[in-house]
């Protein structure tokens, strides 16, 4: 071994770089003639603002009282706020204690695992996956356990409980899910809650994209439960509803057990959450239903634009909803990887790679639709089937 430099953390440097680093990369390093604009669907940030009602309520706050320090597991009011919207939402009462705001949702689902996990301890998590979770798990030193999807990109309960071992500490379900936007039926979240709680584990549940289903019929029913939070730990964000993602604000409902032991670490990490972003969120739980509800209608008939305009077309549409579409490319001979980077260099489309989600992916490619504007998402379609047509 060579002593005369310091060595790092086996498990970082063992971990992927983020596949949206990245990607950005080939964007800064990039020397194409392509003649084409470019089509950002890598990354799921909303390419519109916040409302201006959001922005002048925030430049009408005390500079003083946002600047200070606050408790480590949110503002009361809007942790009253959240456990208010959840009760509502989802018609089952969540009270504020069982309710902590986080640095959005990534820092929820990482406390999660501080808290339910030593090294060598084992998840299940449904391939593809959101791949910050998989980073997460490979940092901690935490096994993951690969579930499978099948037909709709769908995981199925009874092969969950094939892979429980006696190290199990968790399932992970992301509905609608990142990335390939299916929305688990209700029922099929019941079956993973009541597996969770017959084998004595804990579901953790991100809903980071809830506000844009097709529907605002309850997701689910497990907050119906008064003993919810003993097998579940609820995670989402404000990041996307409100569009506010640089202000890193998310919520965690748990057990308050759970949350006195996030607390801990939370403390560690943050201190306490973006006073600001806390600010933005609890305005906009009061005030933005509408605004909501008219991107959620924006955002559902760009997917069913893409949807149409790319039926029976050789990159074939394999699930689709919220704000991804998870295609298959038809590139027998090439890898994802490889085919993102031709459709980037050739066309202008920068995307991201199945294999970027886990194994077994490397036939797809995932679509983030937010940062497109409408007339945008007709064009990714014909880039995409003229770069067949190319060939």
């Amino acid at each position: 071994m060579d002593r005369s430099r310091p060595t790092f953390n086996r498990r970082v440097r063992a971990t992927v770089t983020s596949p949206v680093s990245e990607v950005r990369a080939w964007v800064a390093n990039s020397n194409s003639d392509h003649g084409y604009s470019l089509l950002d669907v890598s990354q799921a940030v909303p390419g519109y603002p916040p409302p201006t009602g959001l922005t002048e309520h925030l430049f009408r706050l005390d500079p003083a009282e946002v600047s200070r320090y606050g408790p480590v597991l949110g503002d009361p009011e809007l942790r009253g706020a959240l456990a208010s919207d959840l009760s509502a939402t989802y018609r089952g009462p969540v009270r504020p204690d069982q309710v902590a705001i986080t640095a959005g949702a990534n820092q929820a689902f990482c406390l999660a695992l501080a808290v339910l996990c030593e090294p060598g301890d084992r998840i299940i998590l449904p391939v593809p996956y959101y791949f910050n979770h998989d980073m997460w798990l490979s940092i901690c030193g935490v096994k993951p356990d690969y579930l499978a999807c099948s037909d709709g990109m769908l995981p199925s309960a009874e092969a969950a409980a094939s892979l429980i071992d006696e190290r199990t500490r968790a399932i992970v379900l992301v509905t609608p899910n990142n990335p390939t936007g299916a929305v688990y039926p209700p029922d099929l979240i019941s079956r993973f809650a009541r597996l969770a709680t017959d084998r004595r584990l804990y579901l953790i549940l991100d809903e980071t994209y809830r506000d844009f289903r097709t529907t605002t019929e309850p997701a689910h029913g497990l907050f119906e439960d008064p003993d919810w939070d003993r097998s579940v730990i609820h995670i989402q964000s404000f990041s996307k509803v409100y569009s506010i993602p640089g202000f890193r604000v998310g919520g965690m409902a748990a057990s308050p057990e759970i949350l006195h032991e996030v607390d801990k670490a939370a403390d560690c990490l943050t201190i306490c959450p973006n006073r600001i972003g806390q600010e933005a969120a609890r305005y906009g739980l009061a005030h933005l239903e509408p605004w909501v509800e008219s991107n959620r209608h924006t955002l559902n008939r760009r997917v069913e634009r893409f949807v149409a305009a790319m039926e029976d077309g050789p990159y074939s549409v394999v699930s689709a909803g919220g704000y991804f579409a998870y295609v298959r490319h038809p590139f027998d001979a090439m890898g994802s990887k490889e085919v993102a980077r031709r459709l980037f260099d050739r066309l202008g489309v920068l995307s991201l790679a199945g294999e970027m989600f886990g194994p077994g992916q490397d036939r797809y490619l995932r679509l983030a639709f937010a940062n497109l504007e409408d007339h945008q998402v007709n064009e990714l379609a014909r880039r995409l089937i003229a770069d067949t047509e190319s060939r």
